[in-house]
């Protein structure tokens, strides 16, 4: 069989990005997974000449499994997933809705600000979030003394004021890429198809919920799977508001505290959780991904 010559040219283009993608991608996954069935701590690993690497097999499992603040970690993770995307999905609907609406006038404005968080850096928004939930000076307190409340929460050193105050900065991260795919779901409605509601005496609940939501289900859909895949994987945001606070409260960060900030850093059982963690994600997408072509079979 002939290989045309474009086609070898675009093999050869396309090598570069694939080794990238396996280098940095697969290679850290296959060798997370190895790591997870081995004894592999500071001071074995990466392997010297006085010391090996034994195998445990699923020993790294079972410790990780009866440590409570693994239980604890992986429960508020499945809290955290939620809450959140609930959040995410009901705020971006909404403003989808209303910037989707014929009433709103100057909508490249309005777009250009609803998007203001996707173009501000991660590390900014999250820093102004946290100086803005300071129990002493932060205006968040500042608001609610001011209306009569007098028992404030300690946003910044309690772990369960600062979950909240990370969903709050979770939906305000995110909703800009719910309200996004939303709105593109809600222009593909047919006009004409609102039109004829209208003449029928359908007043606006009845369009949204019978005729404008499940005409758009299958985007929507495909961006809540998404954005409860990433608030599985949250990491980096409790991270940089504070990793200790929050350890037995998020899956990722607790694997990271177990490989780098424990006494003895132990990577064995640090990529166990991690490795758990990936085989739910990977559950959670593939039924995810079952839903979607579910519904796809029932709009045809």
């Amino acid at each position: 069989m002939k290989v045309k010559k474009t086609t070898i040219a675009a093999i050869f283009l396309i090598l570069p990005g694939v080794a990238v993608f396996l280098f940095f991608n697969i290679y850290p996954i296959l060798n997370s997974i190895y790591l997870a069935f081995t004894d592999a701590q500071l001071g074995s690993y990466p392997l010297e000449e006085t010391k090996q690497v034994a195998i445990t097999g699923l020993e790294n499992f079972r410790w990780i499994l009866d440590d409570s603040t693994f239980r604890d970690a992986f429960l508020w993770t499945w809290i955290f997933v939620v809450i959140s995307v609930t959040f995410k999905v009901l705020f971006g609907l909404l403003l989808a809705l209303v910037y989707n609406s014929q009433w709103v006038k100057g909508k490249t404005v309005y777009r250009a600000l609803l998007i203001i968080p996707w173009a501000l850096p991660l590390l900014f928004s999250v820093l102004v979030w946290y100086l803005m939930f300071d129990p002493v000076v932060g205006p968040i307190n500042t608001i609610l003394r001011s209306v009569g409340f007098t028992s404030l929460p300690k946003w910044n050193i309690d772990a369960n004021a600062g979950f909240f105050a990370l969903v709050i900065i979770e939906t305000w991260l995110a909703y800009p890429f719910m309200m996004t795919i939303i709105t593109s779901a809600l222009q593909s409605v047919p006009v004409n198809l609102i039109e004829a509601s209208v003449i029928d005496g359908a007043n606006y609940w009845q369009r949204l919920t019978r005729i404008i939501l499940p005409i758009a289900s299958r985007p929507i859909a495909f961006a809540t799977i998404m954005t409860s895949a990433t608030s599985f994987q949250y990491f980096l945001v409790p991270f940089i508001y504070n990793s200790v606070l929050f350890e037995d409260r998020f899956l990722l960060l607790y694997g990271y505290r177990k490989s780098f900030a424990a006494a003895i850093p132990h990577y064995g059982r640090a990529a166990a959780a991690l490795v758990i963690a990936l085989i739910i994600l990977a559950i959670f997408m593939y039924v995810g991904m079952k839903i979607t072509k579910i519904q796809e079979s029932v709009t045809k």
